[in-house]
């Protein structure tokens, strides 16, 4: 028993941490005081001072690698940019949560980690089968478990040390939040304030068409300019891309391969040949069938080919950005094809890659000489323009995230141009060069990009003065004992309340959160309809069946705590999340290649 156990440690240690921290969303909890040792002078990033190793960082990617591979996860090279940005954000909670540990004194004895390991099992180790007798915990085989495994016995204690100062900071901040009794009893009401019964959805989109002109878009945009569309600090760059992608000479080293295989394969052994030789995991397993596809589902490289091919017959061998491909011609229909590939990759070599970013070297030069416009002019590369881009935003439209780029741009006057990064760009690895357009304290939102938007929302408004008009004219001349008859009649939305109470989100089609809504339904008494209830959203008849209201009878000291610890966490996932968006970050991950 002992060693199933101890084999399926890495698995239980890398999960366990749930038990406590991670179920209110505030981070990994793996790493601890680690976190802060020294591993020389260079550093992969900065938090609030604190440096992240390069040895750190690989290290943090190889635990979460091996904690998804663990778990039955096949991490290959497209998963591990996930796995990368991973690694960085649980490293950066693991110092966040250090640092926050030292400034409010968090300490923890021996005494305290034994009693913890004793007596706080984790709920995985409580559900683990090897640590049960018929279905149930068996704290004896735990106990034994410990005793008999160093390893078992040393994760627990290393999971308790980071664990406790953790749990420790938690209350802490919880028992400062300021949860009063009278807090307390209001949100007891707000969660037993409620109403059952149905609404009328005077809905816009029932409206009939309206008319926004040009001159009233621009007329609300400069109305609202300081209050809606005033933005910043940001800044605007141009860039070009360099994709890395494999060279003429990386498709010819692997035509060698595919041609080999083309020399042996036949009608009879597709499968087999399949199976053994192609790149393509998924398809090969099936004897390198791909099923029924039909016209325009393949890029049209390998569609051309496919429908060129008669009922049992093999092509050449032809490429497309995936690799080289064989492709055989199972059954043919006039728009749909059944058919196999084989498939061999090609991947970007070294020297390919090198080459590249000797280009990208080259255009940086040629930018800062002559700007980009001309340099990408004369390099035959195209100029892209970002949107402004916040300085309080990480991901930047249209780019990702990438800490080097985004700290140029932050910190460089228009004119100066980036050194080479390497990204990830619109899904491809790829090197660019950004030059700085603009950067500004303040700016607005183009009209051009908003244009679209405020169509819409003055169109909206329209609409809903519209059917405010048809409402008020049902109310008029339809009883209210007739009111859901002749509403689903005419086709209004009747939405059903099934203990709608105060922030509650109203179901489809409404979709919204709307508080003049909920003060009508509140208000009402039980058989009882609103009057016409103004909305963003547009008018409203509310109907309540039935309505429950707050018996503070109910108010027991168990509810009362009940209330307390979801309102503690609340406070401390907001407090974490504070935390966090104060946190200086530094992120020069690019300098080592990565992204």
């Amino acid at each position: 028993m002992l060693d199933k156990l101890v084999k399926k440690q890495k698995l239980i240690i890398y999960i366990v941490a749930i038990a406590f921290i991670l179920s209110i969303g505030a981070g990994g909890i793996f790493g601890g005081e680690k976190i802060l040792q020294s591993f020389g002078g260079n550093y992969i990033g900065k938090v609030n001072g604190t440096k992240i190793s390069p040895q750190q960082y690989n290290l943090k990617i190889q635990e979460i690698k091996q904690r998804y591979e663990a778990q039955g996860q096949r991490v290959d090279e497209s998963y591990m940019p996930y796995i990368q940005n991973t690694a960085w954000e649980e490293l950066i909670n693991d110092i966040l949560w250090q640092q926050q540990i030292k400034k409010h004194r968090i300490k923890i004895t021996e005494a305290e980690i034994k009693n913890a390991i004793e007596n706080e099992i984790p709920q995985e180790l409580l559900q683990n089968e090897y640590l049960q007798t018929n279905g149930v915990f068996d704290k004896k085989k735990y106990f034994q478990a410990l005793n008999n495994s160093p390893e078992f016995k040393f994760q627990m204690y290393e999971y308790m040390k980071t664990y406790l100062p953790r749990k420790k900071l938690q209350q802490k901040i919880m028992s400062e939040a300021g949860i009063t009794l009278d807090s307390l009893k209001q949100e007891f009401i707000k969660d037993n304030d409620k109403v059952y019964g149905k609404a009328i959805w005077f809905s816009y989109h029932k409206a009939d068409s309206v008319y926004v002109s040009d001159a009233e878009i621009k007329k609300y945009y400069e109305e609202h300019k300081d209050t809606e569309f005033k933005k910043g600090p940001a800044s605007r760059i141009k860039f070009i891309i360099i994709p890395i992608q494999p060279s003429e000479r990386d498709y010819n080293e692997v035509k060698v391969e595919i041609d080999d295989i083309y020399r042996m394969v036949n009608a009879e052994n597709f499968p087999i040949i399949a199976e053994q030789y192609s790149e393509d995991e998924g398809s090969a397993k099936q004897g390198g069938s791909l099923g029924i596809f039909g016209r325009g589902q393949m890029v049209p490289e390998f569609e051309t080919v496919a429908f060129s091919l008669k009922p049992g017959e093999i092509s050449k061998p032809f490429k497309t950005d995936f690799g080289w491909h064989i492709v055989k011609c199972d059954s043919l229909g006039t728009d749909q094809i059944k058919a196999s590939h084989i498939l061999l990759k090609v991947n970007t070599s070294d020297e390919t890659k090198r080459e590249l970013y000797e280009k990208a070297k080259q255009a940086r030069k040629l930018i800062a000489k002559k700007g980009i416009d001309t340099a990408a002019k004369e390099l035959k590369l195209e100029v892209v323009t970002s949107d402004w881009l916040p300085h309080d935003q990480e991901q930047m439209p249209g780019i990702g995230q990438h800490g080097g780029l985004h700290q140029f741009m932050v910190k460089k006057k228009p004119g100066k141009v980036s050194d080479v990064f390497q990204l990830n760009y619109q899904g491809k690895p790829s090197y660019l060069v950004a030059q700085v357009v603009e950067n500004r304290k303040f700016y607005y939102e183009d009209f051009s990009t908003k244009k679209l938007q405020i169509k819409y929302d003055l169109e909206k408004q329209k609409k809903i003065a519209q059917v405010k008009t048809k409402a008020e004219e049902f109310i008029k001349r339809v009883p209210k004992d007739r009111y859901f008859d002749v509403a689903a009649a005419e086709e209004w939305d009747i939405v059903e309340l099934n203990g709608h109470k105060k922030g509650s989100r109203l179901p489809a089609p409404v979709n919204a959160t709307l508080e003049e809504f909920d003060k009508a339904a509140l208000a009402l008494n039980t058989g009882e309809y609103s009057n016409l209830v103004t909305t963003k959203e547009g008018p409203f008849i509310i109907y309540a069946e039935r309505r429950e209201k707050p018996n503070i009878q109910e108010f027991t000291k168990a509810k009362q705590e009940e209330i307390r610890k979801r309102l503690e966490e609340a406070a401390f996932n907001r407090w974490w999340q504070q935390v966090r968006k104060e946190a200086k970050i530094i992120d020069n991950r690019y300098k080592y290649g990565y992204y």
